[in-house]
């Protein structure tokens, strides 16, 4: 998915995903309320849809999708612009656009927010997406997630398709004798709101091997963990079952060890030392 060019946030029944059969999937905003800097409209965006409350006081639900075949239309005589709703996915919503009000709105440059755990990037040799990390959305976090772990130096890796992945994990990988199970996310209360996928990511752990079409991998004698990659500050050891520990792993924890790697000698062995101990 990439970044976020439009947010659209209504408190109309029906918005967005169960909208009625008469628009053909499409809806539309008043040109008094669509932001002036918007001069043209391109072929499709990249739009994250936001359910608000009838009053509009409380977030309800968002959706991640694309907006399309903009033109120009009447909504109680007022020029309006309609436009259609494509391939609409139920996601979180990023923090930062939590509270954004009713109306269709810029997505960049994006609010200013205070990061409680910055990245550190000054260094030049590392890529420029991990600053996106930050304040991207959730489908860029996990797909930036899973390209951290590749810089990381883990070859053995992974990722499930993001368009048919929901309620399992993200990706796979071994490195040596340690098999992780991984699940990027931006929930803030993801130890409740996961409850139940965890337990599965340890169950698949528990099996002897694990397949990934034509590949499999025996991991019934690897220390095994669960990892729950995150935006938090620590690492934070959630639990552990039948020698399976279950971890939020902070994705600043991984961007330290890519510095590590480009800074200092790490052989493999010290490598997977830091990747099975992280704190």
């Amino acid at each position: 998915m990439n970044t976020i060019e439009y947010i659209m946030v209504s408190n109309w029944n029906g918005h967005w995903d169960k909208l009625p059969a008469k628009y053909k999937n499409s809806s539309l905003f008043t040109e008094s309320i669509i932001p002036k800097e918007l001069q043209a409209f391109p072929k499709e965006a990249s739009t994250l849809f936001i359910k608000r409350s009838n009053d509009g006081s409380k977030f309800e639900k968002s959706w991640i999708g694309k907006t399309g075949n903009f033109r120009k239309d009447l909504f109680n005589d007022q020029p309006a612009i309609r436009f259609d709703i494509l391939e609409l996915k139920e996601t979180q919503c990023p923090n930062e656009f939590l509270n954004t009000p009713t109306g269709w709105h810029l997505a960049n440059p994006k609010p200013e927010i205070q990061s409680t755990n910055p990245p550190k990037t000054t260094n030049p040799l590392l890529p420029s997406f991990i600053e996106e990390m930050e304040t991207c959305d959730p489908f860029t976090f996990e797909l930036r997630c899973f390209q951290l772990l590749r810089l990381v130096g883990i070859h053995d890796i992974h990722k499930f398709p993001q368009d048919d992945n929901r309620g399992k994990a993200d990706g796979f990988f071994r490195f040596h004798s340690l098999s992780v199970i991984y699940d990027a996310t931006l929930e803030q209360n993801f130890q409740k709101k996961k409850e139940t996928q965890i337990e599965n990511y340890i169950a698949q752990l528990k099996k002897e091997k694990i397949e990934f079409r034509t590949i499999a991998y025996t991991i019934k004698d690897s220390q095994k963990q669960v990892w729950i990659i995150t935006r938090g500050k620590n690492v934070q050891h959630i639990k552990i079952e039948d020698h399976i520990r279950v971890k939020e792993i902070p994705y600043t924890k991984l961007v330290q060890l890519v510095v590590k790697r480009l800074e200092t000698e790490i052989g493999l062995d010290e490598l997977w030392d830091d990747l099975k101990d992280l704190h």
